[in-house]
């Protein structure tokens, strides 16, 4: 009986206990809310207070993409990487590189998140996309048509399809 009672006594105080509060969270919301100075105050903040938590790079990161700050942002995506591998992460930085006009980068990085998850299609939509603007057709063509076999909306489908006929 006695440890039916313990076990009833810890599920109501599971129950009665406040949510704790995460910081992320709030700083989430900022986010947003486009309330980037705000959100970056508060990170720059935490980070000094939690300097292995790589989710505020992964913040920070989004934040400096949106802003335009490329460099920033490709720095904090690389960093969150070096804690966590994630196709994601590969392909956000993919793109922060693409956005810095850093195409060599770009599509290493882009590889590297279809090597952690050949589905995603993403990815080689973003690589055709690159291999046909360097005049790369063949890798181009084989991109596009990795990203017409996968799960994407027929309108997606039909659109590359056309780049695709033209090339």
């Amino acid at each position: 009986m006695k440890k039916q009672k313990s076990k009833n006594e810890k599920e109501k105080n599971e129950q009665t206990e406040a949510p704790k509060y995460n910081p992320i969270d709030a700083i989430r919301e900022l986010i947003d809310n486009c309330r980037y100075d705000d959100a970056l105050e508060q990170l720059e903040v935490l980070q000094e207070m939690e300097p292995d938590n790589y989710e505020v790079n992964y913040e920070l990161a989004r934040i400096y993409f949106e802003m335009g700050d490329y460099n920033s942002a490709i720095s904090n995506y690389e960093e969150v990487l070096t804690h966590q591998q994630s196709s994601i992460m590969y392909y956000n930085l993919g793109m922060a590189y693409e956005a810095n006009d850093e195409i060599d980068k770009a599509i290493s990085s882009y590889l590297k998140c279809l090597t952690l998850n050949e589905n995603f299609s993403l990815a080689n939509k973003k690589l055709g996309v690159l291999f046909m603007a360097r005049g790369d057709m063949d890798s181009a063509k084989e991109f596009f048509g990795n990203y017409i076999e996968a799960d994407v909306p027929e309108v997606e489908k039909e659109q590359v399809q056309k780049i695709l006929d033209r090339i």
